[in-house]
């Protein structure tokens, strides 16, 4: 991976360069010329084949914002979101890997769910 430590002026005119990342691309570009080196930049987080699994702890069977998530994100309906809730706290929501997670964690996250991932989650 490119770091702007190692490189820090253009190959051409020895200008200033900046690191540019953009989706899976990375490059350094000259700030006075046309000067530019362009790299694919995969992020560790797509490059983690974890699997990792998502359990919910805890959830309110009568908070129809806890229901509306679980359903959403287990693809179930209403009803059984909220008999996920009522009968199964403990279970598991998701297996994954970290790209996938991370999207589910930020979903329990916002409405407040209790979670638990394993293995140990670092991103």
């Amino acid at each position: 991976m490119m770091n702007s430590s190692e490189i820090s002026v253009c190959g051409k005119c020895s200008s200033p360069v900046e690191v540019r990342r953009e989706g899976s691309s990375q490059g350094l570009f000259c700030m006075k010329c046309d000067w530019a080196v362009v790299t694919t930049y995969i992020s560790e987080i797509l490059r983690d084949g974890t699997s990792y699994e998502v359990s919910i702890t805890s959830g309110e069977d009568k908070n129809d914002l806890h229901i509306r998530t679980i359903a959403k994100l287990t693809g179930v309906n209403f009803l059984a979101a909220r008999k996920l809730l009522q009968t199964d706290v403990n279970f598991v929501l998701l297996t994954g890997v970290a790209s996938q997670i991370i999207e589910t964690r930020e979903a329990l996250r916002l409405v407040g769910l209790s979670y638990e991932i394993k293995p140990s989650f670092p991103y």
